[in-house]
C-alpha cells in the first residue's frame, strides 16, 4: 500500500513539475490552459511539490529495500527524460526522440513490475509480459492522443511533440494500431488464462473509451473533454475493486 501511495505522488509529481517548468520558460507566453494555471500560481504549487517531495523523502526510509533499486531507475529514467526534454536541441529530438514512447515506457515500467518486485523472476515473465505490452499501449495512445489534441497549443508554446512531426491522420493511425494491439494482447491474456474477464472487460474498457474519443475528436475536443476522459480511463480500476 505505501509503495502504490508512493508511486501515484511520484507520478503527480512528475507531471506537475513537468509543465511547471514548461509554463516558467513560457512565462505570460503560456498560451495552453494548464500551462496558463501552473504559470498563475506557481508560488502555491511550488510549495505543494515541495511538501509532496519532502513526504516521498519520509516514505522511503519506510519502503522495503527490495524497491531501492527499481525506484532508483525509475527516478534516473525521469531524470533522463527531463535533461533531453530541455537540454537537447529540437532537430535532435525530432530525429531520435518521442517523449510520447519514452514516457508511456516509463509509467509502464512503474505501474506494472511495481507489484512484481518480490517475486521471482520467472513469475514476472510468466504474467507480466503480454500485461506490460497491453498497458504500454493503453499509456501510449493516450499520450498520443493528448499531444494530437494539444498540437496548436504546443506549436504556439514551441514545444514538440509527435503531433508536430507527423500529420493528423498519421497520428490517429498510431492511435488506431496501438489500440488494436492492446485489445489482441489483452484477448491473448484471456485464452493463456493470464487474466480473468473481469480484467479482460477493464483493459477493453480503457481500450474502447481511447478508440471513442479518437473517433469523434471534434466532441471532446470541445471544452477539452478529451483531458477528463483520457485521464479518466485510470479511474477504471478503482471501479472493479470491488469484485476482485
Amino acid at each position: 500500500m505505501l509503495v502504490a501511495l508512493g508511486l501515484c505522488l511520484g507520478v503527480w509529481f512528475i507531471y506537475t513539475l513537468d509543465h511547471l517548468l514548461d509554463a516558467l520558460n513560457l512565462k505570460e507566453n503560456a498560451s495552453t490552459r494548464r500551462h496558463t494555471i501552473h504559470y498563475v500560481h506557481q508560488k502555491r504549487i511550488k510549495t505543494i511539490l515541495v511538501f509532496v517531495a519532502i513526504i516521498l523523502g519520509i516514505m522511503a526510509f519506510y519502503v522495503p529495500k527490495v524497491y531501492y533499486t527499481f525506484c532508483g531507475l525509475l527516478v534516473a529514467l525521469t531524470g533522463l527524460h527531463f535533461l533531453i526534454n530541455y537540454l537537447v536541441s529540437e532537430d535532435a529530438k525530432r530525429k531520435f526522440f518521442l517523449k510520447e514512447v519514452f514516457i508511456a515506457f516509463v509509467v509502464t515500467l512503474g505501474f506494472m513490475l511495481t507489484p512484481y518486485i518480490e517475486a521471482p523472476y520467472k513469475k514476472i515473465f510468466i504474467e507480466a509480459r503480454f500485461l506490460f505490452g497491453v498497458f504500454y499501449c493503453i499509456n501510449l495512445s493516450n499520450l498520443i492522443l493528448f499531444s494530437y489534441f494539444d498540437k496548436e497549443e504546443d506549436e504556439m508554446a514551441n514545444t514538440m511533440s509527435i503531433a508536430s512531426i507527423y500529420d493528423d491522420n498519421t497520428i490517429k493511425k498510431f492511435v488506431y494500431a496501438s489500440l488494436t494491439l492492446a485489445m489482441i494482447w489483452s484477448a491473448i491474456s484471456l485464452q493463456r488464462s493470464e487474466i480473468e474477464w473481469l480484467h479482460f472487460f477493464l483493459f477493453a474498457s480503457m481500450i474502447i473509451t481511447l478508440f471513442v474519443i479518437a473517433l469523434f475528436s471534434t466532441f471532446f475536443k470541445t471544452n477539452d473533454r478529451y483531458r477528463f476522459w483520457g485521464d479518466f480511463i485510470y479511474v477504471y480500476p478503482l471501479l472493479v475493486l470491488p469484485f476482485l
